[in-house]
């Protein structure tokens, strides 16, 4: 490849990435937008699920290929789906429909994410790919910054859709520039078989227990068909995969790695927090606007110094463990802030709560800074050499897995939750002066994110009416608050568990300077 293609082709990668970085981040910010606008508030939590599902199932795969076949016409593929599903997501007319539009971004960026980053390895030399990772890292601090408060002026101003609009020229510049001058490397030395028997059990143990906490006590029944099915589906992929690893060659998950204690103390508390790393990302937002009463710039700030916390302080923690080598006090300490953090989180409601709102947030960006370096490095300090690379693949893997299914299950405690509380909050006499249709109609978030709505439901009702209006929008406010409550509860419940596990790790007696 030639330096000039070179320079291209990186560019051309670095404005792939930001793309998908920059459109992720403001879309969760329009969140509540979309919903307000599509209906269908049971809906919310599976619009992310479905995307980090997506994402989680199609990375492990898609490097497999490049690492077979070469990477270019792999992240050609992966921008297009993005780039299209993107504008279809815009222009969804059902929340269903969006909903499967955001499970394609999500295929389309596990194609892009994984095999971007191994062409930084493959292709440039020792000192290239430290600038490369380097830039990469940069770029990701300053999207998590601005694109929030981007997302949050654009929902408020121009509408949710021009968030997904704004996919389409970064699309069509990414691919020009991608199918002119990026070279299809393909490998130099012969590639490991490719496990893709234990890759299809993980697939369908993933998606059976993502189905199950997503169709049960919701779309289904717990005991109907298609729930039990979901459950049986899973445990016996569960089984075979278990089964598989153990006599597969080259696993996608090394069974070798299970018998280090120390290792499987580090997944434990991995899996545990990793719901709460998803979690907070997919409802922040909706905390925010359609409970404590901000608009969305004003979630996006909000959202921005979380972001802010993680930079401002990743270095300096960073300096203190490589100082120290002191990783255990910082999991006790990671498993502690991020159990208060949901807490205060899942307790803030009200307008008067943004105090709260704001220190919680302020903790769970110093908990996701913690939690997003020190397992990993007490497992690379732990296990023998030959192993890091397996572990720390496993790590982010096992991260990703279980912030998908343990967000299906927060998914699944406040819509059953929210359900439940929607049972009596229309006021007495209302439903004289307005259809039970409508009013059933008005039964989700929608009254709480978008004060136009209310306003037009209320036009034309006597003062007697509007009062018992407001006390049926209050009614549903607080079944929302008590479901939220309820879901940030689980969470702080898991990360207090973790605790219990940090305690059991072995102080490193390795430093990480």
């Amino acid at each position: 490849m030639s330096e000039k293609n070179k320079i291209w082709t990186l560019a051309a990668l670095f404005l792939g990435l930001l793309e998908i970085l920059f459109i992720d981040a403001m879309s969760s910010i329009v969140g509540p937008a979309i919903v307000s606008d599509l209906g269908d508030t049971s809906l919310y939590a599976f619009m992310y699920t479905l995307t980090f599902l997506c994402n989680t199932l199609a990375l492990p795969i898609t490097s497999m290929l490049g690492n077979k076949s070469g990477r270019k016409y792999i992240i050609i593929a992966g921008v297009t789906v993005y780039g299209v599903s993107s504008i279809l997501a815009g222009m969804a007319g059902s929340m269903m429909f969006h909903v499967i539009m955001r499970g394609l971004q999500g295929l389309g960026k596990g194609c892009i994410l994984g095999n971007v980053l191994a062409f930084f390895g493959e292709s440039l030399d020792e000192q290239g790919r430290a600038k490369a990772m380097g830039f990469y890292g940069t770029l990701t601090g300053i999207v998590f910054l601005i694109a929030p408060m981007v997302g949050g002026v654009i929902g408020d101003l121009l509408g949710w859709r021009l968030t997904f609009y704004l996919s389409v020229p970064l699309t069509v510049i990414v691919l020009a520039v991608l199918l002119l001058k990026m070279p299809n490397i393909q490998p130099k030395t012969e590639v490991a078989s490719l496990d893709w028997i234990g890759t299809l059990f993980l697939s369908l143990l993933t998606i059976a227990i993502v189905m199950f906490f997503s169709w049960g006590g919701q779309t289904y029944s717990w005991l109907s068909v298609p729930v039990i099915s979901s459950f049986a589906v899973f445990a016996i992929a569960l089984v075979l995969f278990i089964r598989h690893i153990n006599r597969c060659e080259n696993p996608v998950l090394s069974p070798k790695l299970f018998k280090n204690r120390e290792f499987i103390l580090v997944i434990l508390g991995v899996v545990l927090i990793g719901p709460t790393l998803y979690a907070v990302g997919s409802y922040l937002p909706m905390i925010c606007q359609a409970l404590v009463g901000t608009n969305a710039m004003m979630s996006g700030i909000v959202t921005a110094v979380k972001s802010a916390v993680q930079l401002v302080l990743g270095y300096a923690i960073g300096a203190y463990i490589g100082k120290t080598g002191k990783i255990k006090l910082v999991m006790i300490a990671t498993s502690v802030v991020y159990a208060i953090s949901n807490f205060m989180l899942g307790f803030a409601s009200t307008p008067s709560d943004m105090l709260l709102l704001i220190v919680g947030i302020l903790l769970s960006g110093l908990g996701t800074t913690t939690y997003s370096m020190v397992y990993t490095l007490h497992a690379q300090n732990e296990l023998p050499k030959q192993l890091v690379g397996e572990a720390t693949s496993a790590i982010q893997f096992l991260q990703s897995l279980s912030g998908t299914i343990g967000l299906s299950v927060v998914g699944m405690v406040l819509n059953t939750s929210f359900s439940s509380g929607l049972a009596h909050v229309i006021p007495e006499g209302l439903e004289a002066l307005l259809p039970v249709e409508q009013l059933q109609s008005y039964m989700g978030t929608t009254l709480l994110t978008d004060t136009s709505v209310a306003a037009a439901a209320m036009e034309g009702l006597s003062s007697e009416g509007q009062t018992l209006f407001a006390q049926f929008i209050n009614n549903i406010h607080a079944a929302y608050a008590g479901a939220m409550r309820n879901a940030f509860i689980v969470l702080g419940m898991l990360c207090a568990v973790t605790l219990v596990f940090s305690l059991m790790v072995h102080q490193s007696r390795k430093k990480t300077a």
